[in-house]
């Protein structure tokens, strides 16, 4: 067994196939008898397709690069390293790939190691195919996936405010960025602001950048803890 591949699709979801309106998926796990459980429940449900299973760094990686996913599945803990240190390289192969982390490991270092590495979200381990299924429709959309318990936990101790970023924002970058805290995607935000998509991920990129955040999800915590716009 080699620990990166096509994934076999059963022949009940053999009909789907990667195209317009379907979202693509790698997943990376070296435990493959569960990612091939994982594979198999959600390839086919909601227009998700599972085009990999890979069981490490280099492997998630060559198929990230060769599938460019909508969405990339990766654990933390991989036998040739962490994810959180391979979401930068993902990234840089895929841009356009939303990583998630599927991690059992429920520690602030993670936590804060994934936001800055520009993950999209964080699933925990443990939780049905079905919540790991809505997420993966979320972040496909450009939302951002974290608990409010986890927002919580990357805010600082209270005691003071400090000058942060986000003092060259313009008045719709505020908004822009007011909206993409209360986990409004690219598109609800531009059918809210009355104005086109491409505008509004371009409000959304400047956004990014001028807070000096690697993704939506960075972003959202730098707003949420320099108190550059209220919570949802």
């Amino acid at each position: 067994m080699t620990d990166g591949r096509e994934w076999e699709m059963p022949p009940s979801a053999s009909a789907v196939r990667p195209g317009t309106g379907t979202i693509t998926v790698v997943i990376v796990d070296d435990h493959l008898l569960v990612a091939d459980a994982v594979a198999s429940g959600l390839h086919g449900d909601h227009g998700l397709a599972v085009l990999a299973v890979a069981g490490s760094c280099a492997e998630g990686l060559a198929q990230v690069r060769r599938h460019r996913p909508r969405v990339c599945l990766l654990d933390q803990r991989l036998p040739d390293g962490l994810g959180t240190d391979l979401v930068p390289r993902l990234l840089e192969a895929s841009p356009e790939t939303a990583v998630l982390l599927v991690t059992g490991d429920d520690t602030v270092d993670v936590l804060h190691r994934a936001v800055r590495a520009g993950v999209m979200g964080i699933v925990r381990k443990g939780q049905r195919v079905s919540a790991l299924r809505d997420a993966i429709l979320r972040a496909a959309e450009g939302v951002t996936v974290l608990s409010a318990r986890d927002v919580k936990r990357l805010l600082p101790p209270s005691g003071g405010h400090r000058p942060g970023p986000g003092e060259d924002l313009t008045p719709r970058e505020r908004e822009v960025l007011g909206l993409l805290v209360q986990g409004l995607a690219p598109r609800e935000i531009a059918s809210r602001l009355s104005i086109s998509y491409a505008t509004a991920r371009n409000h959304v990129q400047s956004v990014i950048g001028k807070l000096g955040a690697h993704s939506t999800l960075e972003a959202v915590t730098i707003a949420l803890r320099e108190n550059i716009v209220s919570g949802p």
